[in-house]
């Protein structure tokens, strides 16, 4: 099955509002970036093919068929972001992007070879941080270790006497709008300028399943049936 027969399946299942609603051709193209005459042709081709029931006038609703092909497809964006930000430390948007497009491109061997390794004991696995970020792009409540402090050496040291070091373990209070950052260490609260917060560098160790789960829109945008963005799909059977 092709990427863009995919993603028409995908984006029917999470635009629509209940089961058997039906959702605009109009909505469906608008979703996908694709023209309305476009939309149109796919629809009714997937029709023929019993994956699509195509009402005039009102949109389309999943078959049995095709309900089970977008499922199966959402459940490998759903493996995906969480391998993504749990193994690889990536960001979770940044992982829901990349999920969009691995999903396509999934076999039956490699699914199942994904399904196999996120259902083992988590702790069995290496835990791994995301790559290091200046504070000044991290937000409240974020917590870390520092891991560089790239500054000139009289505002090293005078960091170093708060207890702002390499190794430290921090957390982000505040963030202005101008990227000014408040931090706590071990033993002091420490306001830091924007120019010296962009210069120290912080390690976010990777989070757990549940709160994985709960940061990723990819997940939850399934789960819900929500729309969730992804790149403009390619025409093509």
């Amino acid at each position: 099955m092709s990427e863009s027969v995919e993603m028409y399946l995908v984006m029917t299942a999470l635009l629509r509002k209940a089961p058997d609603q039906p959702v605009p051709v109009s909505v469906l193209a608008s979703r996908l970036g694709v023209s309305q005459v476009s939309a149109n042709e796919m629809c009714h081709r997937l029709q023929e093919r019993g994956l699509l029931s195509y009402q005039p006038y009102r949109g389309v609703t999943l078959t049995p068929d095709g309900e089970e092909w977008a499922q199966r497809i959402l459940s490998r964006r759903r493996m995906w972001v969480i391998f993504l930000v749990e193994n690889l430390g990536i960001d979770p948007e940044e992982a829901d992007a990349l999920a969009c497009q691995l999903e396509h491109i999934t076999s039956e061997r490699l699914d199942a070879a994904l399904k196999a390794f996120l259902e083992r004991d988590p702790a069995a696995r290496p835990a791994v941080e995301s790559a290091p970020q200046p504070l000044s792009a991290c937000t409240a409540g974020t917590q870390g270790v520092v891991t560089a402090i790239d500054a000139e050496p009289a505002a090293v040291a005078f960091l170093a006497r708060q207890g702002l070091v390499a190794g430290a373990a921090v957390e982000v209070l505040a963030v202005s709008d101008d990227q000014a950052v408040l931090v706590q260490t071990a033993e002091h609260q420490l306001a830091l300028a924007p120019a010296l917060a962009a210069r120290v560098m912080l390690a976010v160790p990777a989070a757990d399943r549940r709160a994985t789960w709960r940061r990723c829109s990819a997940f939850w945008a399934c789960v819900r049936g929500e729309a969730h963005e992804c790149p403009p799909v390619r025409q093509g059977m």
